[in-house]
């Protein structure tokens, strides 16, 4: 009658393939937070509405979610490598039992990671803008608020402006103004200018 090996005994003989399954993973991660970083690098813009910081804020948080998986994977492939048949039983199981709790563990935050990235391309799809880029030029440089805020601003340039304030019918167009553009030092993140309508001419300057 044959007799069945312990449980614990079958587990750890497991350990070295769960090593390199870990290892296998980590790596994937790692390439999928580069992959994310770099995204990120080239989707960045100076924008100054909600959206585009909230996703870059959910950008960060994927790639902080896949880092703790990296550790936890990592934490995972580098336990106790021996031969199963060098430990004692009972140890051999707690090490196979760290590997996997350590890997379950990384395999939560690595979901987390993807429904996190996911859930940034549905707001980018879902969610226009809450600004989109106009091409300004003044047809007379008048009004002198403007010209104290950002001395350095030219007759002709780009900025933000809300689709809801191009379509609205008041004197004044509030346009988000770059820090470059305007000259201004004290305005690092931008600001908002209020333009007289009558001293303008906007036009659409399409996706920048």
């Amino acid at each position: 009658m044959k007799s069945t090996p312990p449980t614990s005994v079958s587990t750890a003989e497991n350990a070295p393939h769960q090593r390199a399954h870990a290892r296998f993973v980590a790596a994937l991660l790692g390439a999928a937070a580069v992959a994310v970083a770099v995204w990120l690098a080239v989707n960045t813009n100076d924008a100054v509405s909600g959206s585009p910081r909230n996703q870059l804020l959910i950008g960060l948080a994927s790639i902080m979610l896949l880092i703790i998986g990296i550790m936890f994977y990592l934490g995972a492939a580098s336990a106790v490598e021996h031969d199963p048949g060098d430990l004692e039983p009972a140890r051999s199981a707690r090490i196979a039992r760290r590997i996997r709790s350590r890997s379950r563990l990384g395999a939560v935050f690595a979901v987390a990671a993807l429904l996190t990235v996911v859930g940034l391309g549905t707001l980018r799809i879902l969610v226009p803008p809450a600004e989109r880029p106009v091409s300004v030029q003044f047809t007379e440089i008048t009004g002198r608020v403007q010209l104290e805020y950002c001395p350095s601003l030219p007759s002709s340039f780009e900025a933000l402006a809300k689709q809801t304030d191009l379509a609205s019918s008041s004197t004044l167009l509030p346009v988000w103004v770059a820090s470059r553009v305007c000259g201004n030092p004290s305005f690092q993140h931008g600001v908002w200018l209020y333009l007289n309508r009558s001293s303008i001419t906007v036009a659409d300057a399409g996706n920048r």
